[in-house]
């Protein structure tokens, strides 16, 4: 059985395409609604759990797993820290599923290596701030910035938006959409908030970093990438295919 850890679009497509070669896989989502957009196979076991790397062990252990192929989100460090971790220990091979970076140029001075330089960045900027960098790191943000300035893009879960709420961010500073943007709509936005600055990951272009590098450029927006964290994957691979020849 392959341990898939998912919770992207580019993972859930990995997942099917192990199904339709034959393997059985166990897949693990961070959160409930990462499950529900798992397509159900008899192959197949989903669950929602966040693991240590001591859960990954026992998981390992439990389901009798012959690989870990990692297809989480770039900027999810902890989870495949973890796993790297647990498969170092149990002698299990790890296998990293890379999400390529965005084929666009960006000025390499508006690259920071970490949301804390950002925010320290735009601390003392004027104008409206558009946070499109999800919701786990929005508190780096608001500890440094008047919140009345910060508008958010978000999953519209109620624990997302209570989340919001709890660090001092307003409704009408709440923007609850599911993604990915057109640059159309990334404009209709920035130009509704009027948004001087926009901060994003290089989440790829298949989380819609792109469209909305461009919609900013388009409108005149400063816009400040996130670097994906430096992880020594080890195995890592930017394609299906390659990961499928290994496991066969």
């Amino acid at each position: 059985m392959i341990l898939v850890l998912s919770g992207t679009k580019d993972g859930r497509e990995l997942i099917n395409i192990l199904l339709k070669q034959g393997f059985k896989v166990l897949a693990y989502t961070a959160t409930q609604y990462g499950k529900t957009l798992v397509n159900r196979h008899e192959n197949l076991k989903v669950v929602a759990n966040k693991l240590n790397s001591d859960d990954m062990k026992d998981v390992i252990t439990e389901y009798n797993i012959s690989h870990v192929v990692d297809a989480t989100h770039p900027y999810a460090e902890n989870v495949s820290k973890n796993a790297i971790s647990a498969c170092k220990q149990l002698n299990i091979e790890y296998i990293r599923f890379e999400r390529k970076s965005t084929d666009i140029d960006i000025e390499e001075k508006l690259m920071f290596n970490n949301f804390e330089e950002a925010a320290v960045w735009l601390k003392d900027k004027t104008g409206n701030i558009m946070l499109t960098i999800g919701s786990n790191n929005l508190k780096v943000f608001t500890s440094l910035i008047k919140t009345d300035k910060l508008f958010v893009r978000v999953l519209p879960t109620q624990k997302v938006i209570q989340m919001c709420e709890d660090i001092g961010l307003r409704p009408k500073n709440i923007i609850a959409m599911q993604g990915p943007f057109s640059k159309e709509l990334n404009k209709a936005l920035f130009n509704q908030y009027d948004i001087k600055y926009m901060v994003t990951k290089d989440s790829g272009n298949i989380g819609g970093t792109k469209e909305k590098l461009e919609a900013a450029k388009e409108c005149n927006i400063t816009t400040l990438v996130i670097k994906r964290p430096q992880i020594d994957y080890g195995i890592k691979y930017y394609d299906f295919d390659s990961i499928i020849h290994r496991l066969k």
